[in-house]
């Protein structure tokens, strides 16, 4: 039974992440940390992994249908957003030093429900009302690169949905528009810490594989990811803005819900131990 629901969430996940840029880990993580089925590590690797097929495949796909980039801005991004990447893997590391597995996952879902609160009160409230920036120093989209990498990473999310709100608050972009740009910093982030993980030997540290996740289900993540990343960046050139505006904030809406569960269980756990 958990292995159709595991499937479900990533199948949902990777498609509401290519669809909206969103990069699907934000739905990911929170559902795997309610199901409490795998470890620590795992949730975040399969999270990772799931999150960069979907974000690769997608921003493939959009390159060969010549979808317009900002060359300069995304490039500029994507390389704050790798120095963001390892940033935040050696802070999560850090932090795994000092405190267990459930604090940090109290940690991180608390911080996935206060981001996704202010992303949806902007979404909802200040949006239409016109605050909205329009940046183009080099330096500041950069220094946003760096923080949304760090952050994404640190919170093993791969941070699309804060990337488009944020991408929509200072660049003056509609969310379809920014898909693209968040999920470039998606794979940039995201690779940068798979590559850590191979030099700091996380890999030979932690149990990759068990009877919870064999080595085929975790391929069934891989290829359910890259066909979804493929289908929802074909649509996302094909539905209307505002239909995506709809889908972004209902997904973000859930992701509230269930991080908030994830916080209370949790605690309530750490309490009876």
């Amino acid at each position: 039974m958990h292995f159709v629901l595991v499937i479900l969430v990533v199948t949902v996940g990777t498609f509401l992440g290519s669809l909206c840029g969103i990069g699907g880990g934000i739905i990911i993580k929170p559902i795997l940390d309610a199901i409490n089925d795998f470890s620590h590590f795992q949730i975040g690797l399969i999270s990772m992994s799931c999150v960069l097929a979907t974000s690769l495949s997608s921003v493939i796909k959009h390159l060969l249908n010549k979808t317009q980039i900002k060359y300069k801005d995304s490039i500029t991004l994507a390389i704050g957003s790798i120095l963001g990447g390892i940033a935040g893997a050696f802070l999560l590391g850090l932090v795994k030093k000092l405190i267990n597995d459930d604090v940090i996952t109290i940690i991180q879902n608390g911080l996935i429900m206060v981001f996704m609160m202010l992303i949806l009160l902007y979404m909802l409230v200040l949006k239409k009302k016109g605050i909205s920036y329009h940046l183009e120093s080099i330096f500041v989209i950069c220094a946003i690169g760096f923080f949304l990498g760090m952050i994404s990473v640190f919170m093993d999310i791969g941070g699309g949905a804060i990337n488009v709100c944020i991408f929509v608050l200072l660049f003056s972009m509609d969310v379809k528009s920014v898909a693209v740009d968040s999920l470039l910093v998606i794979v940039f982030s995201q690779t940068a810490k798979f590559v850590q993980y191979i030099i700091m030997g996380k890999f030979n540290e932690h149990v990759v594989f068990d009877e919870k996740l064999s080595w085929w289900v975790f391929v069934i993540f891989i290829v359910i990811s890259v066909v979804t990343g493929i289908v929802g960046s074909i649509l996302n050139r094909k539905i209307k803005a505002n239909y995506i505006d709809y889908a972004y904030n209902l997904s973000i809406f859930s992701i509230i819900l269930m991080s908030g569960y994830n916080v209370i269980a949790r605690s309530i756990q750490l309490t009876t131990k």
